[in-house]
C-alpha cells in the first residue's frame, strides 16, 4: 500500500508553526503576568477587617463595628470623642465625651462608665493610654496628652480625676501620646509636626523628628515593636516609615483617595492571626467617592494589602479617630 503520510519536508513547517504558536502563547502569558505585577500596589478589597471602634465626627457617638461589617452598638456621649483604646479586660479607655477621660464597660443593652476624670479642671486632653494594669486588665496608671497646658502627664485612674504622678512640659500642644513598644518610652506627636520619643524616667527626649527632617503636616504617628516609626503626612496624603536612625524605609500615597490631603487619620499596629498589620483609618472632607476608608498595610514594605470603605449595609460613619477593637502593640498587661 502506498504511504499517504506527508514527507518530512511537509511535516517540518507544521512543527515550526506549533513552536511559534507556543512562543506567542508564552508571550501573552508573560505580558499578562507583567501587567499584574505592575499593579502590585493596587490593594485587593477583599480582606479580613478586624472589629472597629469609631469616634464619630458629626455626632458624639462611639460606634462599634464587628468583623462582619455590622454596627453592633453605639454609645452616645456628652461631648466630642477624641480617642479610644481597648484594654486587656475588654473595657474601653475613652478620651473626650465631656468627661476628659473615662473607662467604659459594655453591658447588655448599653454601656456603663466605671470611672471618669470629669473633675479635672483647666485641661484639654487629646488622647490617653494605659501604661500599667491591675490584675483584672484595667488601667492602673494612665498617660494623657494635655494640649491646653502643653504637657503629658501620668495620673491614677480614679473617679473625678486621679492624682497626677508625673508631668513633662512640651514645646507645642500635643495631638497624641502613646507607648513605644520597643522601649516603653512615650511617643508624642505635637501640632507643629514634631514627633518625640521621651524617656520619662530621666525627663529627656531620646529621639525626635520634625520639619528639619522633611516632615510637613504630621497628623499621627505610631511605633512598631521592632523600632520603626510610622507617620501620616496630612498635607500630601502620605504614610511614611522611618528606622531608628531616621532613615526613610518606604513611603506610599494611599490609592483611590478622593483628594491628596487627609483631614483626620489614625494609625495603629496590631497583630491578628499571627500576622502584624499597620492600619490607617482616613477621613476625607467632601468630594466624590468614599470619605471614610480603612487601609491595611504590610508594615515592612508599605504595600497596601486591602481596604474597606463600606459596611455590610451602607458606609462607615464619619470619624475623628478609629482604631481596631484589639489590644494594640505596646499594651503589656
Amino acid at each position: 500500500m502506498k504511504d499517504r503520510r506527508p514527507s518530512s519536508a511537509f511535516r517540518r513547517p507544521r512543527k515550526i508553526f506549533l513552536r511559534e504558536w507556543a512562543l506567542v502563547c508564552g508571550w501573552i502569558f508573560y505580558l499578562a503576568c507583567a501587567g499584574g505585577s505592575a499593579q502590585e500596589s493596587t490593594p485587593k478589597n477583599k480582606i479580613s477587617v478586624p472589629p472597629l471602634l469609631i469616634c464619630g465626627k458629626n455626632k458624639n457617638v462611639l460606634t462599634h463595628v464587628n468583623s462582619h461589617g455590622k454596627l453592633d452598638w453605639e454609645y452616645e456621649a456628652e461631648g466630642p470623642l477624641l480617642d479610644v483604646q481597648t484594654e486587656p479586660s475588654g473595657r474601653y479607655l475613652v478620651t473626650g465625651g465631656g468627661l476628659n477621660v473615662f473607662l467604659l464597660r459594655k453591658v447588655w443593652k448599653g454601656c456603663r462608665v466605671i470611672w471618669d476624670w470629669k473633675g479635672l479642671d483647666n485641661v484639654s486632653i487629646q488622647s490617653a493610654v494605659a501604661i500599667n494594669w491591675d490584675e483584672n486588665g484595667d488601667p492602673a496608671l494612665v498617660l494623657a496628652a494635655d494640649a491646653k497646658n502643653k504637657r503629658i502627664f501620668l495620673a491614677d485612674p480614679q473617679k473625678n480625676g486621679g492624682k497626677i504622678r508625673w508631668e513633662y512640659k512640651l514645646t507645642a500642644p500635643p495631638l497624641s501620646a502613646r507607648v513605644s513598644p520597643d522601649s516603653d518610652n512615650f511617643l508624642v506627636v505635637l501640632n507643629d509636626s514634631t514627633i518625640e520619643d521621651i524617656l520619662y524616667q530621666e525627663d529627656k527626649i531620646v529621639w525626635s523628628m520634625g520639619k528639619a527632617d522633611g516632615l510637613k503636616d504630621v497628623r499621627d504617628a505610631v511605633r512598631g515593636p521592632w523600632g520603626d516609626t510610622y507617620a501620616a503626612e496630612g498635607g500630601e496624603g502620605l504614610i511614611l516609615c522611618f528606622d531608628p536612625r531616621k532613615k526613610l524605609l518606604w513611603k506610599i500615597h494611599l490609592p483611590f483617595a478622593p483628594s491628596s490631603s487627609f483631614q483626620d487619620i489614625s494609625l495603629s499596629v496590631f497583630k491578628r492571626k499571627g500576622k502584624r498589620t499597620l492600619m490607617a483609618a482616613v477621613h476625607w472632607p467632601g468630594g466624590s467617592g468614599a470619605q471614610n476608608v480603612f487601609y491595611f498595610l504590610n508594615p515592612e514594605t508599605g504595600k497596601v494589602m486591602g481596604w474597606s470603605d463600606r459596611l455590610e449595609k451602607g458606609t462607615y460613619p464619619s470619624f475623628q479617630k478609629a482604631l481596631p477593637d484589639l489590644v494594640l502593640s505596646g499594651q503589656k498587661p
